[in-house]
């Protein structure tokens, strides 16, 4: 298949932004008139410490005075739009930096708390308690053009996240549910991937274990695919397999339709939630990171991370990330292999913001696991141990993705921000297996075909916008305007080679490794053209107590099915998905909210395995209506949710058919917790309870029945201690507790709940004067043998007990 070279991606994506750029420049910006000067307000630390800070931007230089004053300072960026800043040179305490660089700004600091901080203009007062009443953005001392927030104490979860268009919002002030977890946690899970950040929310889980080749995700009952995860809100540009997490910066999830805040995303399973990657960016300070990790079962690898600022006022970034790693998983004749390169580069300057970034990632599995389909009629047989190797030791998969990301954004003035992305990912995989395993009896007794299969992709995808600031007498405004664009076409080839067999869980056969053909054609199965314009409306008032969200997405999808390389139809189907939301602080520390969202999703495609191969269906609308209640107690947060989702069913029945029937209805509570609630103590825990029924299904037949794969209940229980007695020591612990699935859509077949446990400790000093971080960790420690999840007709086992320990080093 003939793929584009990054760099000829590269030169027509910045031929295409440099036309945005010429635009935005022939606009006259406008220059706001400054307010009078004021002086910072005096600090409770008396202690100076040695700055050499350049001259930047206002935003760019209290992000990183505040952060190598190891203080939190949370502020509006509007309040700081368009200003300078003075170099810092010398010696100064917290309070007498802040003065220095706000000094003629008509700004000052104000001590809200111990180590904490927030920003007062000289025509505003600070709300009741020193907390300021509007929305406001805790940074973290990056450069990066959308501020990070910091995070709850223990530096693992965000006080706030990405609300798609909107950008950057804080926890209390969302209409959704959102969650942000940052690089640290990545780090501390010692993440190999996306899972492995997301296992402590309940409504967040994997249908497939650490060896297969594709992750798969289920959010609040329905299913999301990696290809539609998004990177920095773009979507098409990720690894449509499994994501490498050593390029990001922070993960976070939006629960639910969200259609109107992030478009249609590929594949479209984004009903239950989207996740989004934010990439890493240049830093500040100069960081120069090596981790070196292995496991139990033989796996080595390390990881470089190297992060810079370049200019008279650090306005260029530039950050690699590099990885490898590969070894035994466990299981008898499973092997991994994982190499990742990333290079992001970015420019930040007082009007105009861009970036770019190539990653590109490879991975080999070898004996790697199977999903089992079944036969109906039968009571499903439990799993073999965990070690036990089912596939066949030459079962191989290769995979292979470029992916490319441009941004651009310049503010025309102050309030008005215009904005454009491009990018794309080239995806290739070819697989020999003996695969289409299907259980045909409560003993274990399976089938299996040998065959090779191997797929390709190329995605793109665009987007223009205009974000404004404006106010209509008390209400504040934030609106966003955008277009966006999305194409995709997949080729395949598919060929069954040598004799089916039978094998057993228990005891399985090994057969010889057949000889693959050659010269085999790849035909096109599907072509995805994607187009969609948004218009939404944050809105501010009652003292910055109540926000409001309301929109519209109309989104229109063109979908070809091919067979055989040949088109045979065509779907071509329009909707608007209108989403409204409301949150109302109670109190500066406690927020209620409220919404009600649809998203247009293209139809399912039926897999290179089933009976009706490459048939793609209709798309479909799906529907949450959500309420909830938030907590920020400074240290810890809590939230609690009620929702219900509608959506059209699918799954690959005991024919081995996809298909689709009635609709599934999924209610639903979830409880979380996160933060140090004491002294050295965290928790990051929470319980998710599910009501999934089937309704309007052929004849009824299957009304009022349990929904495919999604248990009445999962809990995860994980903390953390720091022990007192070893200054540096943390000990860490994961429950996780996951009731009964129903395999079968008449319910008849299920597999049984299960229980892990995970345990770990991590140990931060200096050796030969470097920071230096030890980590260790016990996965499924008592070795627990069990089927992980069911979806759509496929089951996938657990992993075997594991021990992951990594020691980092910054230089």
């Amino acid at each position: 298949m003939p793929t584009r070279h990054p760099l000829a991606s590269l030169i027509h994506a910045l031929l295409i932004h440099g036309a945005l750029v010429g635009a935005a420049a022939a606009a006259t910006p406008g220059v706001p008139e400054a307010p009078a000067p004021g002086d910072a307000s005096r600090a409770a630390q008396p202690v100076r410490k040695p700055y050499n800070l350049p001259a930047a931007s206002l935003e760019d230089a209290l992000n990183a005075f505040s952060r190598q004053a190891g203080v939190t300072l949370s502020f509006n960026p509007a309040l700081v739009s368009g200003k300078r800043a003075p170099a810092l040179a010398g010696q100064y305490s917290v309070a007498e930096g802040f003065a220095a660089l706000l000094l003629g700004s008509g700004i000052s600091a104000v001590a809200q708390a111990p180590g904490t901080y927030g920003l007062r203009g000289a025509n505003s007062e600070p709300a009741a308690g020193g907390v300021k009443s509007l929305a406001e953005v805790t940074v973290a001392g990056t450069r990066d053009p959308n501020s990070l927030y910091k995070p709850f104490a223990g530096g693992q979860v965000a006080k706030g996240a990405r609300l798609g268009a909107l950008g950057n919002t804080e926890l209390l002030d969302a209409p959704f549910a959102i969650s942000g977890y940052t690089e640290q946690a990545v780090r501390d899970v010692q993440a190999r991937r996306l899972i492995d950040v997301l296992a402590v929310d309940p409504a967040v889980r994997s249908t497939n274990s650490e060896s297969n080749a594709v992750d798969v995700l289920f959010l609040r009952g329905q299913y999301l695919l990696s290809a539609d995860v998004s990177f920095n809100e773009t979507f098409a540009v990720v690894d449509t397999r499994r994501i490498a997490m050593e390029q990001f910066e922070r993960v976070e999830v939006l629960k639910g339709p969200s259609a109107l805040l992030n478009g249609i995303s590929p594949n479209s399973t984004t009903n239950g939630g989207a996740i989004n990657l934010v990439p890493k960016r240049g830093t500040d300070v100069p960081l120069t990171r090596l981790t070196l990790a292995g496991s139990s079962h033989g796996q080595a690898g390390g990881h470089v991370d190297v992060g810079r600022r370049f200019g008279e006022e650090h306005e260029w970034g530039l950050r690699i990330n590099a990885a490898k790693r590969e070894g035994a998983t466990g299981v008898v004749a499973e092997k991994v292999g994982t190499e990742h390169l990333s290079v992001a580069l970015d420019y930040a300057g007082d009007k105009l913001r861009a970036s770019v970034d190539v990653a590109q990632n490879r991975r080999q599995f070898d004996g790697f696991p199977q999903f089992h389909r079944f036969n109906a009629g039968f009571e499903l047989p439990a799993p073999p141990p965990t070690t036990q190797a089912i596939s066949q030791a030459w079962d191989s998969s290769d995979t292979e993705s470029v992916s490319l990301v441009t941004r651009l954004e310049y503010d025309l003035t102050p309030d008005s921000t215009v904005f454009g992305v491009l990018g794309g990912v080239n995806y290739k995989e070819s697989n020999l297996n003996a695969g289409s395993t299907r259980l045909i009896a409560a003993n274990g007794n399976f089938t299996a075909q040998p065959s090779v299969f191997a797929t390709g992709s190329n995605m793109r995808s665009g987007e223009l916008g205009w974000r404004v600031r404006f106010n209509t007498g008390q209400v504040k405004h934030q609106m966003v305007l955008g277009y966006s664009r999305f194409t995709g076409d997949g080729q395949s080839l598919t060929r069954t080679i040598g004799s089916a067999f039978t094998s057993n869980l228990y005891n399985p056969v090994f057969v010889a490794a057949p000889t693959p053909p050659t010269g085999l054609p790849f035909l096109r199965f599907q072509d995805t053209t994607s187009d969609s314009v948004s218009v939404v409306d944050s809105m501010h008032l009652l003292d910055d107590r109540l926000h409001l969200v309301a929109g519209l997405r109309y989104q229109k999808l063109d979908i070809g099915e091919y067979a055989s390389g040949v088109e045979v139809r065509r779907f071509m189907q329009s909707a608007m998905a209108p989403s409204v939301g409301a949150s109302y602080k109670l109190m500066p520390t406690t927020s209620v909210y409220a919404n009600y969202a649809e998203g247009l999703s293209q139809g399912p495609v039926a897999g290179g395995t089933t009976a009706n191969k490459g048939e793609v269906f209709p798309p479909f609308k799906g529907k949450q209506v959500e309420a909830g209640l938030k907590y920020d107690a400074g240290a810890f947060g809590a939230s609690a949710a009620l929702f219900q989702i509608l959506q059209p069913v699918s799954f690959v029945n005991s024919a081995n058919y996809l298909v689709m029937d009635g609709e599934q209805v999924n209610r639903g509570v979830e409880l979380s917790v996160f933060g140090e609630v004491a002294k050295g103590m965290r928790l990051n825990a929470g319980l998710a309870l599910f009501d999934a029924l089937q309704s309007k299904t052929l004849n009824a037949a299957n009304d009022g029945k349990k929904a495919i794969g999604i248990p009445d209940y999962s809990l995860v229980l994980g903390g953390e201690w720091d022990v007192r007695a070893w200054p540096g020591l943390t000990l860490t612990g994961r429950y996780t507790k996951v009731d009964k699935q129903y395999a079968s859509a008449d319910n008849t077949q299920s597999i049984p709940a299960f229980d892990t446990y995970d345990l770990g400790l991590r140990y931060s000093t200096r050796v030969a004067g470097k920071s230096t971080v030890f980590r260790v960790s016990i996965e499924n420690v008592t070795d627990s043998s069990h089927w992980l999840a069911v979806r759509t007709g496929f089951l996938t086992r657990s992993t075997p007990r594991t021990a992951l320990f990594s020691v980092s080093t910054e230089f």
